[in-house]
């Protein structure tokens, strides 16, 4: 295979996703030098489809405000309530008590697109249709072979999702199991479901069901027109005794709410989740977002994945100031940041929460002891990008 490209790069980004991008746009300001001799490799062409419920937390939108990015440019919904139950109602919250929405919903296709054109103005050169095949590290530099030839960058980047092949060529056997999802959308019908199109609910039903985790309904703008993103969340897809297929689970869910599941097609992914003790960087290498793992509790991936950047970033930068690639503390460096504190505390709390099996301890949780729960998500879960 003939090379790519006959000089080495600096810097070599593999996928051009939230994490992939949010790494540039913070290379941009933080050293723009080294963007100057930055590579994006993304296996499809922007705009892509992607696989997400879409949702992103005020802590996103701070650190796009910080990059000088207004997510508002590009179509969205702001959701005004976020509802958790367990069959019944229960708790109703948003982010922060005097914002006049919980989150937003966005298109991974239309956010992704616009954060990539984004890194292009700030002078990021991207390499589309470009799969990367394998990777391999040699003493001065990585030598990454793709469908387009073979590049060379002083250092990787891995932002390549939860399936991540930078991730498995330094620790093929590292980390927890990821979680499952699988999710449709609809079409809206108002008088088949009690539910809110402006609100998004979380119902924790199917723990009853053997599964570790949640089913969802958020409102979406699929090419201006309403509707809705439902789906199906398992934290640790392995299961129990007698836990129903997810399939089925969503099945029931599209039912309970007046629409037929054969009318769409299911889709699934993978979501690998935090954990402090799994591999985040190795000589010449280091993982961001869903490769180095994100949010254990509800999946939350994209305003994690915009947070990776900026460590990243200044990871990058300190060991091109210093010459030193072994990237050694990238690890305390990721568990000592906000976000990486945020992290492990949700993990901490998704093996408390999706091991409670009982129904009534799991209605008591949502449905009782809501005061309590919402100051817990709001003082140690969210809010990490203001720290």
């Amino acid at each position: 295979m003939s090379d790519a490209a006959t000089e080495i790069w600096d810097i070599i980004i593999v996928g051009a996703g939230p994490a992939g991008t949010s790494t540039a746009l913070h290379l941009a300001q933080l050293a723009p030098d080294l963007l100057a001799k930055t590579l994006i490799l993304e296996k499809e062409r922007h705009p892509r489809p992607k696989l997400c419920g879409g949702g992103i937390l005020p802590d996103g939108e701070v650190i796009l405000r910080r990059l000088g990015l207004d997510l508002t440019e590009i179509p969205h919904v702001d959701v005004e309530w976020a509802h958790f139950d367990f069959s019944c109602p229960g708790l109703t919250m948003r982010a922060k008590d005097d914002m006049p929405y919980a989150f937003r919903v966005i298109q991974r296709d239309e956010f992704d697109a616009w954060l990539a054109e984004k890194a292009r103005q700030r002078g990021c050169v991207i390499h589309e249709n470009t799969s990367v095949q394998s990777l391999k590290v040699r003493r001065e530099y990585v030598e990454v072979e793709t469908n387009q030839g073979v590049y060379r960058g002083r250092v990787v980047v891995g932002a390549d999702g939860s399936n991540s092949l930078v991730r498995r060529a330094i620790a093929p056997k590292s980390g927890p199991l990821p979680a499952r999802l699988l999710e449709v959308y609809t079409t809206v019908k108002p008088e088949s479901t009690p539910h809110r199109f402006s609100d998004s609910y979380f119902d924790f039903i199917c723990i009853r069901d053997g599964v570790s985790g949640y089913v969802w309904d958020f409102p979406a703008l699929v090419k201006g027109q309403p509707m809705r993103n439902r789906g199906v969340y398992d934290w640790n897809h392995i299961g129990r005794a007698g836990r129903k297929p997810l399939k089925q689970v969503l099945s029931e869910e599209l039912q309970r709410h007046g629409q037929n599941p054969d009318d769409y097609p299911l889709a699934g992914h993978p979501i690998r989740w935090f954990d402090a003790q799994a591999t985040f960087s190795a000589p010449r290498v280091i993982l961001v977002g869903d490769a180095a793992g994100v949010d254990a509790l509800y999946g939350e991936g994209i305003s994690i994945a915009l947070g990776y950047g900026k460590i990243a970033a200044e990871t990058l930068r300190d060991a091109f100031q210093r010459g030193e690639f072994s990237f050694d503390g990238y690890r305390q460096r990721v568990l000592s940041d906000p976000l990486g504190i945020a992290l492990r505390r949700r993990t901490f709390f998704s093996h408390i929460i999706y091991h409670i099996t009982s129904p009534a301890l799991q209605r008591l949780i949502w449905c009782r002891l809501g005061r309590i729960v919402k100051w817990l998500v709001q003082t140690f879960l969210i809010g990490w990008a203001e720290r």
